[in-house]
């Protein structure tokens, strides 16, 4: 055992244990050698288990909500917090840093695994996370392949809130990128995500027809050849007439009151449109 070979990264329940031929005898080897440790009745960690997975078994739960699909690679808002899911019937008060997010209904009431799958975690977010970042979430989601877009709705709920939040949804590579474009579309700014303005050069959001804007976010941008990469292609877009507005993590997340005034600024004077069209917003 070496902190992967458990069904969620580590963490074992006594069915797991029973399931790869381990009996009772076995189990009890591995406690005494400490290549297992008991979590609570019925669960076990490997050493090398992920801390915040334990620490959510441990509880009586699940690792959940954003805690769940970041552990899966989704794009969630920054957060120092531990999401655990327990069920119904537990309502103990979490210890700092824990926030216990509200259980859904039916067969997911109670954790059966350590971790809990990304269509779980969604619905947990769903009554955990504000509007901006739900639809964020879910465009990160089907970014990589974890769920078809199609499937968002039924996953939600058919509720006039899930059918306009799925509404919103769109391409984007980042959630900073979805924020981007929830903002300058709830401001009735025309873009379009992820366009291909040249046959090399595919751009986050296109207003109009001229005004790039290319959101860095932090997993993607970083490092010396993703930056020397962004200013190559900043440099052949510019060159083509290309107006190009680079935002920065830090910007779209904590200061958004300082880029919105100046996005809507570039807009009013009709930087995003060619030749004749140019100063009609």
């Amino acid at each position: 055992m070496d902190g992967n070979g458990g069904p969620c990264g580590g963490i074992w329940t006594a069915k797991d244990l029973i399931d790869a031929g381990l009996g009772q005898s076995a189990v009890r080897r591995l406690l005494v050698e400490g290549r297992l440790r008991r979590v609570r009745r019925g669960w076990y960690a490997e050493p090398a288990a992920d801390p915040a997975v334990v620490r959510a078994v441990a509880l009586g739960g699940a690792l959940g909500c954003v805690s769940a699909l970041a552990r899966a690679g989704v794009w969630v808002p920054p957060t120092s917090e531990v999401h655990v899911r327990t069920s119904r019937w537990r309502q103990q008060v979490m210890p700092p840093g824990v926030l216990r997010c509200p259980p859904v209904g039916g067969p997911d009431a109670v954790p059966v695994q350590a971790v809990d799958p990304v269509e779980v975690a969604l619905r947990s977010a769903w009554f955990c996370q504000p509007d901006e970042s739900l639809v964020a979430l879910m465009d990160s989601v089907v970014h990589l392949g974890l769920l078809p877009g199609a499937q968002l709705e039924g996953i939600l709920g058919s509720t006039v809130r899930a059918r306009a939040l799925v509404a919103r949804c769109d391409r984007a590579e980042s959630g900073t990128e979805s924020r981007v474009r929830l903002r300058l579309r709830a401001r009735r700014i025309p873009l379009r995500p992820q366009v291909w303005v040249t046959p090399r050069d595919r751009v986050d959001l296109l207003v109009g027809e001229r005004l790039v804007i290319e959101v860095d976010s932090r997993a993607h941008h970083t490092g010396e050849d993703n930056y020397r990469c962004d200013r190559d292609r900043d440099l052949r877009l510019r060159a083509l007439g290309f107006i190009v507005v680079r935002l920065t993590h830090e910007q779209v997340m904590y200061r958004w009151d300082e880029v919105e005034p100046a996005l809507l600024a570039m807009v009013r004077r009709g930087d995003q449109w060619w030749g004749a069209r140019r100063g009609a917003a």
